[in-house]
Formats: structure tokens, C-alpha cells, sequence
């Protein structure tokens, strides 16, 4: 099996060596070892009771260095550090009112929670991050699930991904910040954690709600929920290539120049999209995982971002064709247990007749200095 193991370990509020590093924000005093003030911590714990919007804080906001990206305000600065001091002398959470419901969705969205009301043991990392956290439901969003669940699989986007969010656990003033990359430029998205109650996207594990964050941010960036799609892995330093073409006459070599490239040498992943399909869900994304050959036979790993296995042809599975790959090689190669219900394997040229085409994921060139040391598979966490 090509993707690599994450090394990611729970994540506890009181201990902020157990958060995922975030060098950017430590170069303006606001990373992890920031949060372990008394009065941070206790904020982070409280039960605050009183709103308060978003723009009653612009005089904090304004030393911030707050700039334009596209239509939202973005902040060299991380304000979130500084934002829950202040919610948290007021005894208040945060209302973006940048950014309200109506807006999310076109007639906006009328059911929505603030995460302590509809989670019971809030904790945004449970055991890290992986692609299976999290499935699509009724947001025709499967571009943007497949696109976060394989920056969460890169090797070198995992921990990008992993340190986005501020801070990295429940906070009781409801304010986070994401950060976004712009080539060689990094800004921090404010939100709140009223989210939307309406079955967007569901988490594998009811009380884990990091993906949840990102949807919203990604949301406020692009305009509307609806407005999410493939493509926004940019915003976490990572870039993608062209796409390759696959056809009959050519799939031999593209096997052995792009698939043992991409997956078995790099351990990369990446995502595409079917036209219509036959053996696949049409006009649909799947994560591209790995790629293995064991004798003559060649399989294709993927993951629909439904988080469940709809595929029910050669080697699903539990089907027939298994039989004729040994268990040990099933267990050591292709490693069936893994990921177990969430993925599947199919033969290569069912692989080029339902998505003949191929990509590469790989570390933007442009990614600012300062997150280059965490863009590898090494623990940012203590």
C-alpha cells in the first residue's frame, strides 16, 4: 500500500504540545504555545452567553493587517489569539455577521447550531485527520471532499491541512481562523461555529467537527455552499498537474510512467472526475489512492467521497476475482484490511474506461518559507 501512515495523536486542550504546529503563526507570537495562558485556556472551557458580532471588533480586526482576496477580508495576522481575550472579558461568543446564513446558500439556510448544541463531546480532532472522517451527503460537492480528503492523504499536504485551523480544539468564544495560501502570500479566514444543520456533509465520528470548519470557510471564501468544488487544494500549497489522457494504445506506458510514479514512488494521491460511466457513479469525484501490480494483474485504488463502497464489479470487495492473489500478497500489497468499507480496488482497464485520464498532486513551489518545514510526513505534534 503506497499512502502513508499519519502519525497524528489526539490533540487535548490543555496540553499545547499535543496541537499541530503552526510555524506561520508562531513567527507573530500567536501559535500553539501562545494558548497555554490560564486566561486563554479558560476561555476555550468557559460557557459564554452573550453574542457578540463580528464587526463590534473591527478596532481589534484593524491591527491585524486585514486585506481583500476575491471579496473577502482576509488577515496577515492571525486575530483569533486576540479575539478570544476580548469575546472572553465579555463573557461572549462570536457572530460573523459577515457572513450570516442567508447567505449561505441561494434562500439561505434556515437550520443551523452553534456546535455546542449539536455535538455532545465536542472535540475537532479525534485521531487526527484522514479522508474517511468525513462523507458527502446532499451538497453536490464531491469535488471538494475528494479534494481535502487527498490533501489529507498527501504526504506533503497532510500536515498543511492539519495546522489550518485555529485553534486546533473546541473553543467555547466560537471563533476560528483558517489559513489560506495565495502562492507565496498567506492570509487568515475568520468564521464562527454556527454551521449548517441541513445534511451538507457528515462526520464518521458524531463528535469530531474539523471538517465542518473548513466547508464553511471554504463556503465564505468562494460565496455559497454551493459554490464548493474541486480545485481549492491551492489554498493549502499543494497544485496539481494537467491531466494525462489514457487510451488503449497508450495505457501500458502510462502505467509505468505516471501510476508507479505517482503512487508507489511519491506516495502521492489525487482526484478525477468521471464523465459517463458504467462501472463508476457518472459525473462524479473519486480519490485516486494507490495503484499495485501483483503478476499481470493491475488494480486501481479508490475512494468515493460518500464514504461508502458502491462499486460491485472485479476485485470489490469481498468478490470472487480475489482468489486469484494469494492472502499474503492481499495483506502485504494491496492491504484490504485497510480502510476497510471506505475503499475499493479495480482492475486497470475498467479504471481507463471510467476515468481514463490521470494526475499528480505535488508541494507548490511558491508555499511560503515558514510552512515548508511541516509539508512532509514527519509528527507536528510533541
Amino acid at each position: 500500500m503506497s499512502v502513508v501512515n499519519s502519525s497524528d495523536q489526539p490533540v487535548d486542550v490543555s496540553n499545547v504540545h499535543t496541537w499541530p504546529k503552526s510555524p506561520d503563526r508562531d513567527l507573530t507570537a500567536c501559535g500553539r504555545d501562545a494558548y497555554a495562558e490560564k486566561s486563554v485556556q479558560e476561555a476555550l472551557i468557559g460557557d459564554p452567553d452573550k453574542a457578540i458580532k463580528l464587526s463590534e471588533l473591527n478596532d481589534i480586526l484593524a491591527t491585524c493587517e486585514p486585506f481583500d482576496f476575491n471579496g473577502v477580508t482576509l488577515y496577515a495576522k492571525d486575530p483569533v489569539l486576540a479575539l478570544i481575550k476580548a469575546l472572553s472579558e465579555k463573557n461572549g461568543y462570536l457572530l460573523d455577521d459577515s457572513y450570516p446564513p442567508e447567505q449561505w446558500q441561494s434562500g439561505g439556510v434556515d437550520k443551523h447550531s452553534r456546535i455546542k448544541d449539536f455535538i455532545e463531546s465536542p472535540g475537532m480532532f479525534i485521531k487526527g485527520i484522514e479522508m474517511i472522517d468525513m462523507g458527502q451527503l446532499y451538497l453536490g460537492n464531491c469535488g471538494f471532499v475528494s479534494t481535502i480528503g487527498a490533501i489529507a492523504s498527501h504526504p506533503e499536504g497532510h500536515n498543511l491541512l492539519f495546522s489550518s485551523i485555529y485553534p486546533p480544539v473546541y473553543n467555547a468564544t466560537g471563533v476560528y481562523s483558517v489559513r489560506i495560501i495565495n502562492q507565496s502570500k498567506m492570509g487568515y479566514l475568520l468564521i464562527d461555529d454556527d454551521l449548517p444543520r441541513v445534511s451538507f456533509s457528515a462526520m464518521e465520528d458524531k463528535n469530531e467537527f474539523w471538517y465542518y470548519l473548513i466547508e464553511k470557510a471554504f463556503a465564505k471564501l468562494h460565496g455559497s455552499y454551493e459554490n464548493l468544488g474541486g480545485g481549492n487544494e491551492i489554498y493549502f500549497g499543494i497544485e496539481s498537474t494537467t491531466n494525462t489522457s489514457i487510451n488503449q494504445d497508450n495505457q501500458d506506458r502510462i502505467w509505468d510512467e505516471k501510476f508507479i510514479d505517482i503512487f508507489k514512488v511519491k506516495h502521492h494521491v489525487t482526484y478525477q472526475g468521471t464523465g459517463s460511466s458504467t462501472d463508476l457513479v457518472s459525473g462524479h469525484a473519486y480519490l485516486i489512492l494507490d495503484a499495485q501490480q501483483w503478476n499481470d494483474i493491475k488494480l486501481v485504488r479508490l475512494h468515493n467521497p460518500w464514504n461508502v463502497v458502491k462499486y460491485k464489479g472485479p476485485y470489490s470487495p469481498g468478490s470472487a476475482e480475489w482468489k486469484n492473489i494469494p492472502e499474503d500478497v492481499q495483506n502485504d500489497i494491496f492491504q484490504n484490511s485497510r480502510y476497510e468499507g471506505k475503499s475499493f480496488w479495480m482492475p486497470y482497464d475498467l479504471y481507463v474506461k471510467n476515468l481514463p485520464k490521470i494526475s499528480d498532486m505535488y508541494l507548490s513551489e511558491t508555499v511560503p518559507d515558514s510552512l515548508k518545514s511541516i509539508a512532509n510526513p514527519s509528527p507536528i505534534q510533541e
